[in-house]
């Protein structure tokens, strides 16, 4: 291995990421140009806050349960002959059966039960995790109802996503941390300090942001990090497809939804009620239908690429989803100055984004880097050494031979000089 830096090959797979980033940004286009619908003009804004969130926690629900559609239709689409074949070795073993088979059937039933008793548990804790992750604003908003529940762009909240991630990952699915990936890490933590310095200084000194919103964000970003690697190792475990998955986890999280809008009913009758002025005309009636769909696409995407790749990948999306963001904030502000950044520390937020980038791709081993033994565990130099070893034993095999008929030569000679 010469190169000290090479980029593994593209695969067709990696279309998934690019779906998923116009899923994004569609979603981001049509809230930027029906967000403002939702609110009539001579009203307090701040009281339409929860209902809108709690129409989003609805829309989220409703694009979990569409995945019935493509769960079905890949059913339908399954071989039938391969469960006829399976059926008729079952009535084999069962026709010529005796006690030990009859021991190993009872097992292969406990299995079948124990797999369907680990699915119900992790897709309970998936749809847990999933609407933690909007309950946990609709209090920010309950809370603090005066306070905008923004952030800035470019800001420490996705290096602290993408912590998150890896150790989640790490603890959950038994990843192993080598020196390549103890290297990421350490950048994704110096990233995330500095940021998040830029971000206090904006906070304390220029007064711009409320900060508790930062820990409020923290905990949805820890929420979703722990239910994309328990959704993975499901499907891992489990030989679900993301499809079944997304639809236990969008039953699930309905129940939940439904308990959680009777405590507001009974609390607050009004909040339900304001949930009519988000569709009180065609506009924003087409915005949810458009957003049902969005999130629809944008979910399968996403786990696609947890379930083709890793949990670990989902950061590539997620920083590139923040360019394109700030690129449709530039476009409708039409300045960089009224969008979401401040001005001194634009660029550097920028550079340590491209670096962030960068590092997440030498994590999931897309760049490779030869130096300091941090290509060393990586997959690249695994299959390059098995080939090496393969040729050489292939070698090896070659010299053996040449030995042996030298022997058997010397052997014949020896004879026909006796």
């Amino acid at each position: 291995m010469p190169k000290k830096i090479f980029f593994q090959k593209c695969s067709l797979k990696n279309i998934y990421f690019l779906l998923y980033i116009i899923g994004g940004t569609l979603e981001t286009i049509i809230k930027y140009n029906y967000l403002p619908q939702y609110w009539k003009e001579g009203t307090d804004n701040k009281i339409f806050n929860l209902p809108y969130r709690i129409l989003s926690l609805y829309i989220s629900n409703i694009s979990d349960l569409l995945c019935l559609i493509p769960y079905l239709i890949r059913k339908k689409l399954s071989n039938p002959h391969k469960e006829i074949e399976k059926l008729e070795i079952k009535n084999e073993i069962i026709e010529g059966k005796n006690e030990q088979d009859i021991e190993l059937i009872y097992n292969d039933e406990l299995a079948s039960a124990s797999r369907c008793k680990t699915i119900i548990i992790y897709s309970s804790i998936i749809a847990v995790l999933d609407f933690l992750n909007y309950f946990i604003m609709h209090l920010y908003v309950i809370i603090f109802p005066d306070k905008k529940p923004y952030i800035y762009n470019f800001d420490c909240t996705v290096p602290g996503n993408i912590i998150f991630q890896f150790i989640s990952s790490f603890l959950i699915l038994k990843m192993r941390f080598h020196k390549l990936h103890l290297f990421t890490l350490c950048l994704n933590i110096f990233i995330f300090i500095v940021l998040l310095i830029f971000d206090l200084i904006i906070i304390f000194n220029y007064k711009l942001l409320h900060g508790i919103v930062y820990l409020f964000y923290t905990l949805t970003l820890l929420c979703l990090s722990i239910e994309y690697s328990l959704g993975k190792k499901v499907i891992l475990s489990s030989f679900i497809s993301i499809y079944f998955l997304l639809l236990m986890r969008g039953a699930f999280k309905a129940i939940l939804s439904v308990l959680y809008s009777l405590i507001v009913y009974f609390i607050n009758k009004d909040v339900l009620k304001r949930i009519y002025n988000c569709l009180d005309n065609k506009q924003k009636i087409l915005f949810s239908i458009g957003n049902i769909f969005i999130q629809f696409f944008e979910n399968i995407f996403l786990w696609i690429i947890i379930d083709k790749f890793s949990p670990d990948y989902i950061p590539l999306a997620i920083i590139i989803k923040q360019v394109t963001d700030f690129i449709i904030d530039i476009i409708i502000s039409r300045s960089i100055e009224d969008s979401n950044v401040m001005g001194w520390d634009l660029f550097i937020r920028l550079l340590l984004y491209v670096i962030l980038f960068i590092g997440v791709m030498i994590h999931n081993e897309i760049i490779i880097i030869n130096m300091c033994g941090l290509g060393s565990n990586t997959k690249y130099y695994l299959d390059l050494k098995l080939k090496n070893e393969e040729l050489f034993s292939e070698a090896d095999d070659e010299t053996l031979k040449k030995f042996e008929t030298l022997n058997e030569e010397d052997k014949n000679s020896e004879i026909e000089h006796s």
